[in-house]
C-alpha cells in the first residue's frame, strides 16, 4: 500500500486560548452583597463597661449624653478621657442648647463608688437636671 493514497490529517485552528471574566466579576459582586448583608457593627464604642444588673432596669430614650465609667476609674466622654473638671464644663457647653436632655453613666460593675460618685457630682455640677445610671436587665 502506498501512502500517497491517504488524506493528511486537517489541522484544526482554535485560536489561542481565552478565559471569560464575566463568571469571576458575577461571583465577586455576590460575595460583596453576602458580606455588605451579613456584616453587623456593634454599638460598642471600644470602651468594654460591665453594667451591673437591676430587675427595676427601665428603657430611656436613644437622645443622652453618655459618660463611661471603666473599671479603672477613668471616665469617658465622646470616647475621650476626661476628668471630673473636663465633665463640668463639657457638660454645661452641651446642655445650653438641651437642658433637659438625659445624661446616662455607663460605669463598670467593679469601678468604686468614689470615682462613680465623683462623676456624679461632676455631671450635677455641669447642669445635668436628669442623671441616670445604666444597668442590665436581670
Amino acid at each position: 500500500m502506498s501512502t500517497n493514497n491517504l488524506c493528511p490529517m486537517p489541522t484544526l485552528n482554535t485560536g489561542k486560548p481565552e478565559i471569560s471574566m464575566a463568571p469571576l466579576v458575577d461571583i465577586v459582586f455576590l460575595l460583596l452583597i453576602f458580606f455588605m448583608v451579613t456584616t453587623v457593627f456593634p454599638e460598642n464604642d471600644g470602651l468594654v463597661i460591665e453594667k451591673p444588673s437591676s430587675e427595676n432596669a427601665a428603657a430611656l430614650s436613644d437622645e443622652k449624653i453618655i459618660i463611661k465609667l471603666s473599671q479603672q476609674g477613668i471616665a469617658y466622654l465622646d470616647n475621650r478621657a476626661v476628668t471630673a473638671d473636663d465633665i463640668e464644663r463639657l457638660l454645661k457647653i452641651k446642655l445650653v442648647r438641651k437642658p433637659q436632655q438625659m445624661v446616662t453613666v455607663h460605669a463598670d460593675r467593679r469601678a468604686t463608688t468614689e470615682a462613680l460618685i465623683n462623676v456624679i457630682d461632676a455631671a450635677k455640677a455641669g447642669g445635668a437636671r436628669q442623671l441616670g445610671i445604666a444597668t442590665d436587665a436581670k
